[in-house]
């Protein structure tokens, strides 16, 4: 449990302190979210395979958590990618 409060601090430190402050630079015409975004989804999607490895690691081996862990991984990167892409086309 302590684990997943040290977690939820560190990615509070990265969305409140870090990430947003670099998104809404008062000297830019028009705020940069798209990047900022993306790169919390990569954080977000980095620490839940992670979890889901050591999941997979502490019921099975260590190989099936690192298997389970880098295609969850790829997967949630194609699925933002893809979604990025769904906008973009929309977007006039």
């Amino acid at each position: 449990m302590i684990l997943f409060w040290i977690a939820l601090i560190i990615i509070f430190i990265l969305v409140v302190l870090i990430l947003i402050p670099k998104a809404t630079k008062p000297y830019a015409d028009k705020a940069n979210w798209g990047k900022g975004f993306y790169r919390l989804y990569v954080i977000f999607s980095t620490f839940l395979s992670i979890c889901v490895g050591f999941v997979f690691y502490a019921e099975y081996d260590l190989f099936s958590g690192i298997v389970v862990g880098v295609i969850l991984w790829v997967a949630l990167i194609l699925f933002g990618n893809f979604i990025g892409w769904l906008f973009k086309g929309f977007k006039k």
